[in-house]
């Protein structure tokens, strides 16, 4: 029984036999704290209803209230002090239990004032549990059942509150966890909606210094900081920094330790003025920082120059994001421009199939193991809450900062990718790899459809130049259909008119210049990332409606 742990523990310790590890570690926690183990303390806290985590967690908490009406839970808000900042509950006994256990607005639940409670262990283990009854440190809560779950702020990581679901013992059901965690993680995802553009671009620049594999990287404005460990430990003053940037800048002058490098400054600027600044310490014999390349503009590379170039944009990082349509090759590419290096490929499209838990762990696996690299496939089929668990598994596993361990391929959806999604695309850099779509490469389209073996067909000069031209929706995918075609053909030499139906008349008769071509590529890209709305894609390409009308006609990309 656990009565027996709890004995053990009073008499000096010995060996706990019921008690779950993560419990006993919270009792021996509350217990060198000298928590009164047969009260609850009454310690006020300050409560402020303006905090960020109160003004987005309450409207969606409120919200799901009324779907748990009847349900006999209450919900409870810390702020990330442990101070209650909101409770609900619509069962007149729990609620009434609770206000003579002092679970009320304004006070403290930390641990090491209160002991092992919901809030105030996973704010102290800044992770989600589950307590049940007796498992409470102080008697006064067990006749409670408590999940707690931190929130994290989507940008910083830090954690901005504690979300519990609680119940009386003899209530308590199974969907008490699940419904944290999906509150938790709706609380989340509108935190990184309500962030604003200055934060988001914070940590864009803090994210892409950071693949560069440098020491220490700090990200601050006037309201936050980031930082990795290496940046946390250095122990800088985030106002004092900032008072010297607004009193007329900072220079290399930091006060660091002796044996830190070199130091780098970079002013993040808005309408002539300083709105962030990012501070990088370099090894003592940095290489050379390289930014992920995003391949664009009129002269596009041939695949073999895209196996070039995809190394030299993950040199010197441990992440790498390759994007493009369905079925330009982002995984061959990846394979081919890293190959021998052992690689581990976790296709996202199993999650499904595997169901979270199992694709969880094998990716926590995968991710954990030093050797190889991960090759993250399909991002974009996983739903809200895998995103932002995987995001989780990315930032508590610890390895070399300037070797690839992790890539990823994304296809883009003609709507701008969810919070959640956008947060997990942000932990792979400012900058993806783009892998452009045979449109753009008709040298790579030849080269696969020519030199095929004594006795395949060869195509007519005519036949050539409409395949260069012809658009090719379905990239290699269709091009590998065509080519297999092709090679049971009969007839020694493929013309124009051998070419099967509608392929000859999709093909346009004309060919795009460089210019053209990158044009009609931005013009697609704007469809895409504004959903098909043809208004809002003038705006934001800053051209007519009347212009892009005829753009689109001109390129046939209506």
């Amino acid at each position: 029984m656990i009565d027996a742990d709890r004995e053990r523990l009073e008499n000096g310790g010995g060996r706990f036999s019921v008690a779950r590890k993560e419990i006993v570690n919270s009792w021996l926690r509350s217990q060198s704290c000298g928590v009164n183990p047969d009260a609850v303390p009454i310690v006020e806290g300050e409560v402020s209803l303006d905090a960020r985590i109160a003004r987005v967690a309450i409207p969606v908490l409120s919200e799901t209230a009324d779907v748990l009406r009847g349900g006999r839970m209450s919900l409870l808000l810390s702020a990330a002090d442990g101070t209650m900042l909101w409770r609900w509950s619509d069962d007149t006994q729990l609620n009434t239990l609770l206000d003579r256990r002092s679970a009320v607005v304004g006070t403290r639940w930390n641990e090491e004032i209160v002991g092992t409670n919901g809030l105030g262990t996973a704010l102290e283990t800044v992770k989600p549990i589950l307590i049940r009854g007796d498992e409470h440190y102080c008697q006064a809560l067990h006749g409670f059942t408590c999940a707690g779950a931190p929130v994290r702020h989507p940008v910083t990581g830090r954690v901005a509150g504690v979300l519990s679901v609680t119940t009386l013992v003899e209530h308590t059901s199974p969907l008490i966890t699940p419904t944290l965690l999906k509150l938790a993680l709706e609380i989340e995802e509108q935190l990184y909606a309500g962030s604003t553009l200055r934060e988001r671009e914070l940590l864009h620049h803090f994210l892409a210094e950071q693949r560069h594999g440098s020491n220490a990287v700090l990200a601050l404005n006037a309201d936050m900081l980031i930082t990795n460990r290496a940046g946390a430990e250095l122990e800088l003053d985030h106002r004092e920094l900032w008072d010297r940037v607004e009193g007329g800048g900072v220079d290399e002058d930091l006060g660091l330790p002796e044996n830190v490098g070199a130091v780098r400054l970079k002013a993040i600027e808005h309408a002539g003025s300083i709105v962030g600044l990012v501070i990088v310490t370099e090894p003592a014999s940095p290489e050379p920082a390289r930014r992920p390349l995003q391949v664009v503009g009129a002269s596009t590379p041939h695949w073999g120059a895209l196996r070039a170039l995809l190394r030299a944009a993950a040199r010197g990082c441990d992440r790498v994001l390759v994007t493009g349509e369905t079925g330009v090759g982002k995984r061959t590419l990846l394979h081919e421009a890293f190959s021998p290096q052992p690689m581990h490929e976790l296709d996202c499209i199993t999650s499904e199939e595997l169901g979270p838990r199992r694709w969880l762990a094998a990716a926590r696996a995968a991710i954990g193991d030093l050797e190889g690299t991960v090759v993250l496939s399909h991002l974009e089929m996983l739903s809200p809450s895998l995103c932002r668990a995987l995001g989780r598994i990315l930032d508590d596993v610890d390895r070399r900062s300037d070797v690839l361990s992790v890539a990823a391929t994304w296809t883009p959806a003609d709507a701008p990718p969810e919070p959640a999604l956008r947060a997990l695309l942000d932990r792979f850099g400012a900058e993806p790899f783009e892998v452009p779509p045979l449109r753009r490469r008709p040298d790579d389209v030849l080269a696969r459809l020519t030199d095929q073996g004594p006795g395949a067909p060869v195509l007519s000069r005519e036949a050539a130049a409409r395949l260069r031209s012809y658009p090719w929706p379905g990239n290699h995918r269709q091009l590998e259909e065509f080519r297999r075609w092709l090679l049971r053909q009969d007839q020694r030499v493929i013309d124009v008119g051998d070419l099967p139906p509608g392929w000859a008349s999709d093909a346009a008769p004309f060919r795009l210049t460089p210019i053209q071509a990158a044009e009609a590529e931005a013009i697609a890209k704007a469809l895409r990332m504004c959903g098909g709305n043809k208004v809002a894609a003038a705006s934001e390409l800053g051209i007519s409606r009347s212009s892009l009308y005829r753009k689109l006609e001109a390129y046939r990309l209506r």
